[in-house]
């Protein structure tokens, strides 16, 4: 949820500052191979986003999915990015595979900018005895409290009515300003239900951490979702200062706990087995990137997927610091025995785009092409390359790695004319990370963001590149989702590359 659009902020600004020193330009020499393409510099406001939605007018902030005979309901905050003193309404988009998606307006309106929900919240809807119950945030800075949990029902998830009747706030020792984001789930060994807020708690209420205060997961239970009642809290956590956008889930042995952390600004996710009470950390915890937030969950009794939103960036540069609310990602959650969570590309992003279309090299280095594999050798001196032509709009990029010797490879957007500035996907086997980096060449590369990278012991990767205008998304083995904003990925040329050794790109395919 936004609270505050200069303190959301602040995360990323600080964690990009020294990315931030300019506005990006296209930065190619003049003098070019005369079949290398030139940089193009298309207007971001001109885009469409079908695959990965947006509105027509505005932006997708925090989803609020569900789920009903065979259509997903995904409420969202809509960003209209005005000057407003209110903000955030509830709108919604349906789809049924994530496709193509019908965009259903505004559900629930702001109050006025002297009530408490001069701006809406992020919540949860929930069904019971035929009535939808929409639990959501209502935010206004110039009350006290700033936050309360309001309600809104609903007979058709069409048409809602707010029940002023309603309103819970912080309980004694909780945070009054910052408690929000909740989220209902049914206790069916107990017939009862369990509402979970997003809120912080001082010293002595949870445990006897010495940390004065801690994000917190504050819990109240009821029979008939009107009176709750405060509960022991579900969970602490003193290494972050709010866990916002809670969800929590059970798929097979296990139960799990997703949430967004508003320090690293990251979807971080744990998981315990149906017999423990202790939480289990995974080596990654990390849902995806800093380009991917506040992930809430959704299943259709088949799948479950885990929907978020791309962040814009100000001005709609490269260059710039991260805005708040996007366009809207949705990945597919993988559980391995372990109970580990991995991430997958949903089955009808991957079909949407199925017409093969022919691969044009540009200018190259280092390069073998055999059929559709390519084979790449780096050495110290230079890196190999393929440049492949200008795509527009949106497009699926599908291959196999097999990394034979070379430890850093990967892809690069925006690799117009000489190549002197490219955005890279980089694939580093010696730090087992994932990357993007803004590369200058011969100059020092400068890291945008990094997840850690299992690497198997055969060295292979099966990738899938959806991109589509500045939104790009890359999963690899069913286990990672990267998702990055990138304007100068839009209508210019892009390329695979290995700064080392050897590495074959095998089944190098585009699909539109």
């Amino acid at each position: 949820m936004k609270i505050n659009r200069t303190f959301l902020c602040l995360p990323l600004c600080l964690a990009l500052f020294n990315n931030c020193t300019k506005e990006d330009k296209p930065t190619e020499t003049p003098i070019a191979e005369t079949n290398a393409p030139a940089c193009q510099t298309p207007n971001e406001s001109d885009n469409t986003y079908r695959t990965f939605f947006k509105p027509s007018v505005g932006w997708v902030g925090d989803p609020i999915p569900f789920y009903e005979n065979g259509i997903f309901h995904l409420f969202y905050l809509y960003d209209a990015r005005n000057t407003m003193p209110t903000f955030h309404p509830w709108y919604k988009v349906t789809t049924s595979d994530f496709e193509t998606f019908t965009d259903t307006s505004e559900m629930i309106a702001t109050g006025t900018a002297n009530q408490q929900d001069g701006a809406l919240g992020t919540g949860s809807v929930f069904k019971r005895n035929g009535i939808y119950y929409a639990f959501y945030t209502g935010h206004n800075g110039i009350l006290d409290p700033k936050e309360k949990i309001m309600l809104a029902t609903s007979t058709d998830l069409k048409n809602w009515t707010k029940d002023p009747s309603f309103l819970l706030q912080a309980s004694w020792g909780y945070d009054r300003n910052e408690f929000r984001d909740p989220i209902v789930i049914e206790d069916k060994g107990t017939g009862t239900y369990k509402m979970l807020i997003a809120t912080r708690s001082e010293v002595g209420l949870v445990s006897n951490s010495n940390v004065p205060w801690r994000a917190v997961i504050a819990q109240y239970s009821s029979s008939n979702l009107r009176d709750w009642t405060l509960e022991k809290p579900f969970y602490e956590d003193t290494t972050t200062f709010l866990t916002e956008c809670p969800d929590v889930f059970t798929m097979g042995d296990y139960q799990y706990l997703i949430y967004s952390s508003i320090d690293d600004r990251m979807v971080h996710y744990k998981y315990r087995p149906l017999t423990s009470n202790t939480w289990i950390t995974p080596i990654n915890n990390k849902l995806d990137g800093i380009a991917f937030y506040a992930g809430k969950t959704v299943t259709d009794g088949t799948n479950r997927y885990i929907t978020g939103w791309c962040p814009t960036k100000n001005k709609n540069s490269d260059a710039a610091i991260f805005d708040w609310a996007g366009s809207l990602v949705t990945h597919r959650l993988v559980q391995h025995p372990n109970g580990t969570l991995g991430i997958a590309i949903p089955n009808g992003v991957d079909n949407k785009f199925s017409v093969n279309e022919v691969l044009n090299a540009k200018i190259g280095f280092g390069t073998t092409k055999q059929g559709d594999a390519y084979t790449l050798k780096g050495n110290a001196a230079e890196k190999a390359f393929s440049v492949f032509d200008r795509e527009t709009g949106a497009f699926k990029i599908k291959t196999h790695i097999k990394a034979t010797s070379s430890t850093q490879f990967g892809f690069e957007f925006g690799a117009c004319g000489t190549r002197n500035e490219v955005f890279a996907i980089v694939f580093d086997l010696a730090k087992n990370q994932l990357r993007l980096d803004k590369v200058i060449k011969n100059a020092s590369s400068l890291n945008v963001t990094q997840l850690p990278l299992n690497i198997p012991a055969n060295k292979e990767f099966d990738v899938t590149i959806i991109s589509e205008n500045s939104v790009c998304v890359i999963y690899i083995n069913d286990e990672i989702a990267f998702t990055n904003r990138i304007y100068k990925m839009n209508q210019n040329p892009w390329a695979i590359f290995a700064d080392n050794g050897e590495v074959t790109f095998s089944d190098l395919k585009i699909f539109k």
